[in-house]
């Protein structure tokens, strides 16, 4: 496992999300089938973990359960968010596996299928890649099984060379923050995850707002794109950023860094292929929305800046790797988690309450310092998908993605186009017991601007999820 995977396996809200709206009468015990035969393709999608001597994390496919299944009566458009935000809740067995779950909201003649991973070992198109696979064995039970084993996901990065201060500094960095931990070291296990879920998401709903535009309105969008010399992704980024600024303010200081996740399987140094994993990168530059120039002059800059450092696989993170692979979890899954959840969840293990107590450990302070260098805006737009839409007697009718919200994060989007139609879903975490200010109400308006800024005011509206 990598350092970027471990930095998500042990994080309850590092989990990530798709549905698929399917018209036609979907069969369960083909569907099951299907999904038995899909694992056998992608080894990730029926994985556990395994921990060795030396604390080393593995992916093993070995003596897996097959992925689990639950099917509920579907009574409204919008019941599948409700049952999304109950399984997001529960913690994945790590050390049985696998660490993927699959809901059928169904119907006689419309269900959808709901796929929740652990962001260690998926990326949103892996999902997408994961939909077209599995009714594509739905509907063609004969269909050649062609193994698709992940690859090292930093073999398909460029090696730096020499030294520079964007390549020393972090690595001098790492070597500090080693020699500190080994000092005092802490590992943890099932047990401390479970403890940890259950008390973030205790006070906690996810929480989505979507935007949607048909085929009209998306092919209208795209030719205004092409005539500014922009993508669709950096029109509706950059109209959510402007959106935030006037709806709940400006971005200052450090968060007006964007990070770009991009696609490795697109953007490598060589092919991959449609491998079942996290295989992504991530562009991240500071981005300010000058409100005293027009819209498509700001949609341009952040469009230029983009495609320039995706085109030189401009990674940021990669100096994580440099990291001893304990003190990731530590940092990132447990030490991140102490400043967002009661003190009491660190005292229903012993083994949490030792690290607890372990107030100078380096983890803490990176964690504290990390406070002020979180982005303001992490923007995946998967594009438009070259998946099929129909298979046998279903078709594939919307497809949306919803990427790992984030209580630090302002803006996290997940975009998406299949058939025409445009899905951005707009992510967050909403307390609980927060009567003065909703984060829904805030996040509906922000959409409901950009909607403005993009030209669609006739698509505003007051709820969240339709």
């Amino acid at each position: 496992m990598s350092n970027l995977e471990r930095g998500y396996y042990m994080h309850p809200g590092c989990n990530v999300a798709v549905v698929a709206r399917i018209a036609g009468t979907v069969s369960e015990p083909d569907l099951c089938r299907a999904l038995a035969a899909v694992r056998r393709i992608h080894p990730f999608a029926g994985a556990k973990i395994v921990t060795d001597e030396d604390h080393n994390v593995w992916f093993s496919a070995g003596n897996i359960p097959e992925p689990p299944l639950r099917v509920v009566e579907r009574t409204s458009d919008t019941q599948w968010f409700a049952e999304l935000q109950s399984e997001l809740k529960v913690p994945f067995r790590l050390v049985e596996g696998p660490l993927i779950r699959f809901l059928l909201v169904h119907s006689r003649w419309v269900s959808d299928l709901v796929i929740i991973c652990s962001h260690s070992i998926c990326d949103g198109v892996a999902l997408t890649n994961l939909i077209r696979d599995i009714l594509e064995l739905y509907a063609d039970q004969g269909k050649k099984i062609t193994v698709l084993p992940p690859p090292e996901i930093a073999d398909y990065l460029p090696q730096a060379r020499g030294f520079s201060c964007k390549t020393l500094l972090p690595r001098l960095f790492a070597r500090y923050g080693n020699r500190c931990w080994r000092k005092s070291p802490h590992y943890f296990s099932q047990e401390d995850y479970e403890a940890v879920t259950r008390a973030f998401w205790e006070d906690r709903e996810f929480g989505a707002v979507l935007i949607g535009l048909g085929q009209e309105e998306t092919a209208a969008l795209a030719a205004r794109c092409r005539k500014e010399g922009v993508t669709i992704g950096s029109a509706v980024m950059v109209a959510c950023i402007a959106a935030h600024e006037d709806c709940a303010g400006a971005f200052t200081k450090n968060r007006k860094l964007v990070l770009i996740p991009f696609d490795l399987r697109r953007h490598a140094t060589r092919p991959i292929g449609d491998v079942f994993c996290l295989c992504v990168g991530g562009a991240q530059f500071p981005f300010t929305y000058h409100s005293d120039k027009p819209f498509w002059a700001n949609a341009v800059a952040l469009h230029t800046e983009i495609h320039r450092r995706v085109k030189d696989l401009d990674s940021a993170g990669m100096g994580i790797s440099a990291f001893d692979p304990s003190f990731i979890d530590a940092f990132a899954c447990f030490a991140m988690l102490k400043q967002m959840i009661p003190d009491e969840a660190f005292t229903r293990t012993e083994n949490l309450a030792r690290f607890s107590e372990d107030t100078k450990n380096i983890a803490f302070t990176f964690a504290r310092n990390a406070g002020n260098m979180i982005t303001g805006t992490i923007a995946s737009n998967l594009g438009k998908l070259s998946i099929p839409e129909t298979y046998g007697d279903l078709r594939l009718d919307r497809i949306i993605f919803l990427p790992p919200a984030s209580e630090l994060v302002p803006l996290v989007l997940g975009g998406v186009t299949l058939g025409g139609n445009l899905e951005y879903s707009l992510t967050y975490i909403e307390q609980k017991d927060d009567r003065d200010a909703s984060r829904t109400t805030e996040m509906i308006r922000i959409r409901n601007r950009a909607l403005e800024l993009l030209g669609f005011p006739e698509k505003v509206r007051p709820g969240a999820i339709e």
